[in-house]
């Protein structure tokens, strides 16, 4: 071997050491701040002539983004979720309450409530998801599978803007890596070599149900903007968009509405007496709750698509506190109208 290749071959051994060295660092001053959200959620199950409430847990990850006490996770994560506790790395434990989510975006702001102590946590800070280029390193640090404070790290892939997804006020962009990203690792915060969060865990691209090297992250560009500039309801609730063939399956008497799979009384949804999924199916591959209300029609625009669902969204951020807003839904096979006061 040649002095020159010898040269060339050590400062690449030292350029890896140097990367390990500063992830493993990096990995200290963060992981303080990355939180594991526990949740009971209860869901409707029929048994012969009645219907019993079933309590179900499930596990999610999470950031803390304030001193105060606010935690940014995926909206999927807590979106029917009747209790939430929230899990530091020093082994203190607090209830949670959701303060507001997008379904669509996938991401959710949680408070912690009670007295708390910032002794011994890290508080993440939000990089600009904008300036970071494919192939830049990135980590994702989460609970997968229940084994807490783990990392993976991976490379920005590529970006992704769903096509259906055009809302008018805040570009939906997740954020493709090849970092593992598996069941538990959901709401975890996705870093830059800063230690800068720049995404929010959301979901894996699977053919058989585990992680193939395909996962996305929301932006931390968008969820700041949904999440801290928006002032948006929490409405608490899992649902799918029906149309065409399962539209009309379902008797929808127009093309498009809102099936409502889940909910928490907590929410808005189940504070106004709506109705969740109780009949265990399966469409498409995906096992989801039927029964529950379809959503024709709110705050006087129609439910087409996804994007209506923004529209609706904005429509009750802009309304008067002390305003009606109007609500058509369909129960049973039975179209009914109604109104509600935004508080």
């Amino acid at each position: 071997m040649t002095m020159k290749k010898t040269l060339f071959f050590i400062i690449l051994i030292s350029s890896a050491s140097l990367c390990a060295q500063n992830l493993a660092d990096l990995y200290k001053e963060i992981n303080s701040s990355v939180v594991v959200i526990d949740i009971v959620s209860v869901t409707p199950e029929a048994t012969g002539e009645q219907i019993e409430l079933v309590a179900q847990a499930s596990q999610g990850s999470g950031v803390l983004i304030s001193p105060d006490g606010l935690i940014w996770t995926a909206a999927h994560v807590v979106q029917s979720a009747e209790e939430v506790r929230v899990e530091f790395l020093d082994g203190d434990i607090y209830e949670g309450e959701v303060i507001t989510s997008n379904e669509q975006a996938d991401v959710a702001l949680v408070k912690i409530l009670g007295d708390f102590q910032l002794k011994n946590k890290a508080v993440g800070k939000i990089g600009d998801s904008d300036v970071l280029d494919v192939g830049e390193d990135v980590f994702v640090l989460g609970a997968p599978h229940g084994f807490k404070q783990s990392l993976s790290r991976g490379i920005l892939s590529g970006r992704f803007s769903p096509e259906h997804l055009s809302n008018d006020f805040v570009k939906i962009e997740f954020l493709q890596t090849d970092a593992a990203i598996n069941p538990g690792n959901s709401g975890g915060p996705m870093f830059n070599m800063k230690g800068e969060v720049v995404g929010i865990a959301s979901r894996i691209y699977t053919n058989s149900g585990g992680f193939e090297g395909i996962g996305f992250a929301m932006s931390s560009n968008v969820a700041n903007e949904l999440l801290m500039n928006e002032s948006v309801l929490w409405g608490g609730m899992e649902s799918m968009l029906l149309e065409g063939n399962l539209a009309s399956a379902l008797n929808v008497p127009q093309k498009s509405a809102l099936l409502i799979t889940a909910l928490s009384s907590k929410g808005a949804a189940g504070q106004l007496g709506l109705q969740g999924g109780y009949i265990p199916a399966t469409i498409e591959g995906a096992d989801i709750l039927l029964g529950g209300d379809i959503i024709l029609e709110m705050a006087g625009i129609q439910v087409t698509d996804l994007n209506s669902i923004f529209a609706i969204r904005q429509k009750i951020a802009n309304t008067n506190t002390g305003n009606d807003i109007s609500m058509t839904i369909l129960r049973n096979g039975k179209i009914g109208q109604g109104k509600f006061t935004k508080l």
